[in-house]
């Protein structure tokens, strides 16, 4: 009863991380698309913070990923749509 519990605690960890993977470049190109062709500050801070978040999806790291996005976002006033 254990060992099924653990196994299905650690698929569950597996998928959700797997989600968080694909959810990623959707979010950060929405803001490049929100960006494009923008020279105003705002657009420049998406545009960096954007950036980060690429830096950490490539890491692994993709909870912090979606959290950076999700302030570029902000910074242009933009909502993300997620899966």
């Amino acid at each position: 009863m254990l060992k099924t519990f653990v196994v299905a605690i650690a698929v569950l960890v597996l998928a959700t991380g797997q989600a968080l993977a694909f959810q990623c470049p959707l979010l950060i190109k929405q803001i490049q698309d929100a960006t494009a062709g923008k020279t105003d500050a705002n657009s420049a801070k998406a545009n960096e913070l954007a950036a980060e978040a690429k830096k950490l999806h490539d890491a692994g790291k993709h909870a912090e990923s979606i959290a950076k996005a999700e302030e570029a976002a902000k910074a242009i006033n933009l909502t993300l749509k997620k899966k």
